[in-house]
This record gives C-alpha cells, sequence and structure tokens, in this order.
C-alpha cells in the first residue's frame, strides 16, 4: 500500500496520542482506502531514537481517491469532535 494523500492533523485528547491524522493509501488491487495515523516520538536518555506515523486500521474500500478522502474528512470531524 502507498499513501496518495495526507490531510490535516488533529488532535485526539483521549488518546495518549495526541497528533493525529488520516491518510488515504492506494492498496495493491488499486482501489484506496484511508487510516487514522497517530504521531509517535520514543526517546532515551534525552535522545530520540524513534519517530514518525504509525498506521491503525484501514477503513473502507472506495474506486477512487475522491470518495475516499470525502469519508476520511467526515471520520476526521467526528473524531476531533469527541476529543
Amino acid at each position: 500500500m502507498k499513501v496518495v494523500k495526507e490531510l490535516d492533523e488533529f488532535e485526539d485528547s483521549s488518546n495518549i496520542h495526541l497528533r493525529r491524522r488520516m491518510v488515504i493509501l492506494q492498496r495493491t488491487d488499486r482501489y484506496f482506502s484511508f487510516a487514522q495515523e497517530y504521531y509517535y516520538r520514543s526517546e532515551y536518555e534525552g535522545k530520540v531514537v524513534a519517530e514518525g506515523w504509525a498506521n491503525l486500521h484501514l477503513e473502507g474500500i472506495f474506486e477512487s481517491l475522491s470518495p475516499a478522502e470525502v469519508e476520511a474528512r467526515s471520520a476526521m470531524r467526528r473524531l476531533s469532535r469527541i476529543s
């Protein structure tokens, strides 16, 4: 799978990893899905040893990018209202 679009970040104060975003992915079968990602950062003795974005589970199967993005933005709005 390949990330084809990154949407805006938002905060989810109900989770340990506050920084979140939605991404649109193109699957190996050429369809599209979206996933929520969270930002992580691991430090050891004051030095960063790992950081980046980790995917949560994929949602939906769409024939094109546009409907996947609409659904991802809708899910993002719901999540940002909850927190």
